[in-house]
């Protein structure tokens, strides 16, 4: 399974306090997210942890929302979507040592944020 691969929620949350420290520091990304940076941080682990296997987390998640439901209604443009891959793997590679366990992780976040930015084009206005 992915999440032990990766080295469980310890390693995630590494990952997704690099991730943040690039994206909140970058002029492209830093405008779309909310300043409650402690709570995309803990929102991230949680997708991440259920993206690769990992345990759910019930108190914490509320499942009638998805990551397309999350996203549709904010400004993400191409850009966006593709600044906010290349810091992802930035990160991933900073802390992940086994190569083929980032490549695993990165190439299932590369299909969701394509998909995120499909759904938020789609409802952008006209």
């Amino acid at each position: 399974m992915l999440y032990d691969d990766i080295g469980k929620q310890p390693m995630l949350e590494q990952l997704v306090a690099c991730f943040y420290q690039l994206v909140y520091a970058d002029p492209i990304l830093r405008p779309i997210f909310p300043d409650d940076r402690q709570r995309v941080e803990q929102a991230q682990v949680i997708f991440l942890t259920h993206l690769t296997g990992g345990p759910r987390q019930y108190e914490l998640d509320d499942s009638r929302t998805n990551l397309a439901m999350i996203h549709r209604l904010l400004p993400i443009e191409q850009q966006h979507a593709f600044r906010w891959m290349e810091l992802m793997e930035v990160a991933i590679y900073e802390t992940l040592s086994n190569r083929a366990v980032a490549e695993r992780l990165m190439e299932r976040l590369r299909i969701g944020a394509l998909n995120v930015l499909r759904i938020c084009e789609a409802h952008q206005e006209p």
